[in-house]
């Protein structure tokens, strides 16, 4: 189990919620004296974690539309599904009149979500990443989930910390939309990572150093709320609501 764990954890060393699952796990398999014990305390708390994933999503996307002002234009990048489903949710409450959506490259899964979002109504401009951060002045929030928060860091698509610095600078809100188990106590925040991909995906030559990244590290501090199905929580709320979470035992045996 420990090393199913792990294994999972290195696939996606970005990924926030495959920690805390893991995590949920490790706590599980450490209290039974017998294998078939463990193995159903494992299958009962997963199923109990799978139990509740849309009903979190749901609630987490509510939230962040109460968080809008009427009629607002927001700019997000990346394709998250708890963002992507709290647009839709504020666009029918009338919280969302507009949304600049950045291409998102490598990948361009902006492109993919401006395609759903503009097929369920909402007036949508898609831009090439370069120019996000000049359009943040044009907005009223920038808006973007997050695969990972820690107590120093949202952990999200490459640029969204230069969003996050926009935001800033212009003065407009940056909200981060996700669910509570994409938040990472400082005990599991370390094994975090942000990999290397393909430099073939950008350029293929071997004389030239290529450094290409699906993810950047955004400073907590430079957020406005996370908002989750529990709350919308300023940063320092944040890293309170973390203190309270300590890791499994079972962490200590295994290198970062």
């Amino acid at each position: 189990m420990r090393a199913a764990g792990v294994a999972v954890v290195r696939a996606q060393p970005a990924m926030g919620s495959l920690l805390n699952v893991a995590d949920l796990v490790f706590r599980a398999a450490q209290r039974p004296t017998t294998a078939a014990d463990g193995g159903a305390a494992v299958r009962a708390v997963l199923d109990a974690y799978l139990a509740t994933r849309e009903a979190a999503a749901g609630a987490a996307a509510a939230r962040l539309a109460s968080c809008l002002w009427p009629r607002a234009a927001c700019l997000t990048l990346s394709s998250s599904a708890v963002a992507a489903r709290a647009f839709v949710v504020a666009h029918r409450a009338g919280r969302l009149a507009r949304l600049v959506v950045a291409e998102s490259r490598p990948g361009r899964e902006g492109v993919k979500l401006a395609d759903r979002l503009a097929a369920a109504g909402i007036p949508v401009v898609v831009i090439v990443d370069a120019l996000a951060p000049a359009w943040v002045e044009r907005i009223d929030a920038v808006v973007v989930g997050a695969d990972a928060v820690t107590p120093w860091a949202v952990w999200n698509k490459c640029g969204t910390l230069a969003l996050a610095l926009a935001a800033r600078a212009a003065r407009r809100r940056c909200l981060v939309v996700t669910t509570a188990d994409r938040l990472v106590p400082a005990g599991l925040a370390r094994r975090l990572r942000v990999p290397d991909v393909e430099p073939e995906a950008v350029l293929e030559r071997r004389d030239v150093e290529v450094v290409n990244q699906l993810f950047d590290r955004t400073p907590l501090d430079l957020v406005t709320r996370v908002v989750t199905e529990e709350a919308s929580r300023a940063p320092a709320a944040v890293r309170q609501r973390l203190a309270r979470r300590r890791a499994a035992t079972w962490w200590r045996t295994i290198s970062a």
